[in-house]
């Protein structure tokens, strides 16, 4: 069991017997981030600025502007939505030329413990 004292739903919504599960501690805070990245800025209803604008540079050439854009589409929603996390690390990772693999590592700031999440990206 966690020793964050945060619960609440993740998604994608899981039942279990009829009912929303309930979690807590690192899996909140992962469901957490995917949603942050995953929404596009300003698609929100009643909360404009949540997300991120990653979906604007899906179309960019896979590059190292692409990766420098990428950074601040990262770190400035992360920092104003994930208040329990303090970003670490940010490393991109180019496995081929249709994806980029961005790796976040952060602290959990209740517990002080080091955590991680990779998010990828499909561009054409």
């Amino acid at each position: 069991m966690s020793t964050i004292r945060t619960k609440g739903l993740i998604f994608p919504l899981e039942l279990s017997n009829g009912k929303h599960v309930i979690r807590e501690g690192e899996d909140l805070i992962q469901s957490s981030i995917k949603s942050i990245l995953s929404w596009p800025i300003y698609n929100r209803e009643y909360v404009d600025d949540f997300g991120s604008r990653i979906n604007e540079a899906i179309e960019d050439q896979n590059d190292a502007v692409l990766s420098s854009l990428l950074r601040r589409f990262v770190i400035d929603p992360i920092s104003k939505w994930e208040k329990r996390i303090s970003l670490k690390s940010l490393e991109f990772d180019r496995p081929d030329y249709t994806r980029l693999v961005i790796n976040l590592t952060y602290i959990i700031r209740e517990i002080n413990i080091e955590d991680s999440y990779t998010y990828t990206i499909y561009t054409t």
